[in-house]
């Protein structure tokens, strides 16, 4: 019984019910995280591989660029942008596309949890202004 509902609780972290604004904006967060921990990840292997002169995992120190440009997902997710949702989503799956044709499918159980915390962020934002439309302001006496 306690595996059933530690097994619904990640569930419900990988694919939140949308319910309204506030469950929108908790649902926006994951893919917020899934942006940062992308950017901080690429960063620090774009690092080790300037250091060492070598390539890890097909990253050269150009993912720098990569980090930057998740870095920036990341702070328009925050700020609800739907174009930043779905494009750190698309991005995500482009260059796990590219890496796995050199890689294989190394890291695939790791990579399909960050996509669908992109997703989830992404249906996030978009229940955010699906929501923000609905809720009428409070007259003013």
């Amino acid at each position: 019984e306690i595996f059933m509902a530690e097994k619904k609780k990640t569930m419900n972290v990988l694919w939140p019910a949308i319910t309204d604004q506030a469950s929108a904006i908790e649902a926006s967060k994951a893919g917020f995280w899934a942006a940062v921990v992308v950017a901080t990840v690429t960063a620090i292997f774009a690092t080790v591989a300037l250091v060492t002169q070598k390539e890890i995992a097909s990253i050269t120190a150009w993912a720098y660029v990569d980090a930057a440009l998740f870095s920036i997902i990341a702070w328009r997710i925050r700020r609800y942008s739907r174009f930043f949702a779905v494009a750190g989503a698309l991005l995500f799956i482009c260059e796990k596309i590219m890496l796995a044709q050199t890689e294989g499918a190394r890291g695939l159980p790791l990579a399909v949890i960050i996509l669908l915390m992109f997703i989830s962020g992404a249906r996030g934002v978009f229940g955010y202004h699906r929501y923000s439309k609905n809720e009428q302001p409070a007259e003013s006496v």
